[in-house]
């Protein structure tokens, strides 16, 4: 077949015929983005094969040759069309099949003769339509199969392909509808007259939009049929070619495919890899893989106590046959015992440090005080002389002398340490675990996974199993260790492959790799932020202290020798203010115990109004200083020095007088 160009052939295309593969004979177009294969755009280059899936007709322009002019007419045209009349009759049916556009369909039209016809003894009067069906060769020699109406019936019967005569194209005297024209490669290829155009001899064009499957494109290609390419089919020669499409990881879990199947990796997954393994790395462009299928099992996001290295991060498989045991729960603030209230209602605790509470009313706790969690509530406190309700946790303590318990009333914001009393010595599966146990929690491998040649959580003092996590993995296998198997999450580790045509062996015995997957850090990260419930907690309200004094330093008055200033009236310089009365460790406290002076400012607590800090001095102060304020570190206030009192006696008088 010559090479024609795309539209020509296309409008010569028997939709029946399909699929038919074309090859891009010349040029290098572009329509959008060589590097976007979303299924509306495409790149045609020379030596491109397309395989033609679909034609759909976009619309149909008129042109008529006189003026030029291009109209657009809507698909559903209420006119009928009639071809042109030819100057004159052909001399034989060669002569008028030539005349016709070449086309799979052209060697299939009407005709009429200007004499009679005798063929087989029959008589074919002059002007009786004959349809030509086919063009056969018998003996070296073409015959025109035709068929026409008689009296009596249907005769077929062969003409000579080179008789003589005067012979005419045949055409409805009606006329034919706009569908009929496009559907038939005669009248589509002939000048044509409409009544409801104006205009003789019009020419119709329709425009298709072609769907194409092309080498290594993932979608359908759709392409005008417009575009100037000139295409040469090659169906016949192109049988063996397989067109292969790629696929993505992700794209497999919804397929309906017969597993295991073998594929090839197109493009590896994307760095940095999300895993800490030997198996990611092997996954690159023209490795073999086995795919076996969907896992269904489930994971647990863990991660091993803080060590001198850090934290490690794990995904554990549901098929983890290792067994674990608890470890009590820490808790360094009341706000985050209140978190256990809906997750662990009657929770234990014992206090681990000695804790003020903030709240004069409210009692304080020492270290070993055994206090059970309650519930919420609200409490009547007075805060710089006036009357607040504040939210506290209120809790049951165990007085162990008595065998008796009384309520206390935390604050939320009040700082502390305890941990969890437990008593349960009972190995958990990790089944179990997420089962009985309310994630997130504590626990310690009692026993190693006994199908692990190294089971790396048994290393660890304690690991936090974190959250549950339902997320599918395709089962996959290198084709040289086909035995060995891993799961891939292609949701968070995607690749591009296709399936090949190898067959894939029959599926023996699996022994699982991914059993205990380590997470790199960023993205365990990443994994804690897509949790329910991953939100950071409000923060802690600020620590109320109690300042007694004036709000502020008293300038000196103008009469009063400014020789020697005094510190800020505010904090006592007195060194046995900084130390806190000493709390027993053995006896629970029933009593509020006075609150110590601290002498460093609380750096939560609101500016005092008047007070404003001056810059370090650059000069040495002057030796007229009180010795106490010198000497000690922790009383390094900045203090004033004397010409600065002086030029503020100076402006004082100017404004006064």
């Amino acid at each position: 077949m010559e090479p024609l160009s795309f539209q020509e052939y296309l409008c010569a295309l028997d939709p029946a015929s399909l699929p038919r593969v074309l090859k891009i004979c010349s040029g290098v177009y572009f329509q959008g983005s060589v590097y976007e294969m979303s299924g509306s755009e495409c790149c045609l280059s020379t030596g491109d094969l397309v395989k033609i899936i679909g034609l759909h007709l976009q619309k149909v322009t008129c042109e008529d040759p006189e003026t030029g002019l291009v109209r657009e007419l809507p698909l559903n045209f209420p006119g009928r069309f009639q071809p042109s009349p030819a100057p004159l009759p052909s001399c034989s049916l060669r002569e008028l099949a030539s005349t016709l556009p070449a086309g799979p369909r052209a060697a299939s039209f009407s005709f009429t003769s200007a004499a009679d016809l005798t063929v087989d003894r029959q008589l074919v009067p002059q002007g009786q339509p004959i349809r030509l069906l086919s063009v056969d060769v018998h003996r070296g020699q073409e015959l025109a199969s035709c068929v026409t109406a008689g009296r009596d019936g249907q005769h077929r019967f062969c003409l000579p392909f080179s008789l003589q005569g005067q012979f005419s194209a045949h055409w409805e005297p009606q006329g034919y509808t706009l569908s009929q024209v496009l559907q038939s490669d005669v009248l589509r290829g002939q000048r044509l007259d409409c009544p409801a155009l104006p205009g003789r001899a019009l020419r119709l064009c329709p425009v298709y939009e072609v769907e194409g499957i092309m080498h290594l494109r993932k979608e359908v290609v759709k392409i005008p049929s417009t575009l100037e390419v000139d295409v040469e089919d090659v169906t016949e020669a192109s049988q063996h070619i397989n067109f292969i499409k790629p696929l993505l990881l992700s794209e497999v879990l919804g397929l309906e495919e017969t597993f295991p199947r073998q594929a090839e990796i197109l493009e590896g997954p994307g760095y940095p890899p999300i895993f800490e393994n030997d198996w990611i790395p092997r996954l690159h462009k023209g490795q073999k893989i086995q795919i076996h299928g969907v896992s269904c099992a489930w994971r647990v996001l863990a991660s091993s106590c803080k060590g001198r290295k850090g934290s490690r991060h794990f995904l554990l498989s549901s098929t983890y046959q290792g067994k674990f045991r608890r470890r009590p729960q820490e808790f360094p603030t009341v706000l985050d015992l209140t978190a256990t209230l809906r997750s662990s209602p009657g929770l234990h605790v014992v206090v681990t440090k000695d804790c003020e509470n903030p709240e004069e009313e409210l009692p304080s706790l020492s270290v070993g005080d055994r206090l059970e969690v309650l519930r919420l509530a609200t409490a009547q406190v007075r805060q710089q002389g006036q009357p607040m309700s504040i939210e506290v946790l209120l809790c049951s303590r165990h007085i162990e002398e008595d065998e008796e318990s009384e309520p206390v009333m935390l604050p939320l914001h009040m700082e502390g340490g305890f941990v969890e009393e437990l008593s349960d010595n009972r190995r958990y599966s990790l089944l179990e675990v997420v089962q009985q146990l309310q994630l997130p929690c504590e626990v310690k491998v009692a026993s190693k996974d006994p199908s692990l040649a190294s089971d790396v959580l048994g290393s660890f003092s304690a690991l936090r199993l974190e959250a549950q996590i339902t997320e599918p993995f395709v089962v996959t296998s290198l084709c040289e260790e086909p035995s060995v198997s891993f799961q891939i999450p292609p949701r968070w580790l995607d690749m591009a492959l296709f399936f090949t045509e190898e067959p894939a062996p029959a599926r023996g015995p699996l022994t699982d790799s991914s059993t205990v997957e380590a997470l790199a850090e960023s993205f365990y990260f990443h994994l804690l932020k897509l949790m329910p419930g991953s939100a950071a907690p409000p923060p802690r309200p600020p620590k109320r202290r109690d300042v007694k004094g004036n709000a502020g330093p008293q300038l000196p008055s103008a009469t009063k020798s400014p020789a020697k200033p005094k510190p800020l009236p505010h904090l006592s310089t007195s060194p046995h203010a900084r130390e806190a009365p000493e709390l027993p460790c053995s006896k629970p406290r029933h009593e509020r115990r006075p609150l110590a002076v601290h002498s460093t400012p609380n750096e939560y607590a609101p500016h005092q109004t008047g007070l404003q800090r001056t810059p370090p001095p650059t000069k040495p102060f002057k030796e007229a200083r009180d010795a106490n304020a010198s000497d000690d570190s922790d009383h390094d206030y900045e203090l004033v020095e004397d010409d600065f009192i002086q030029t503020v006696h100076k402006m004082k008088q100017f404004v006064f007088h």
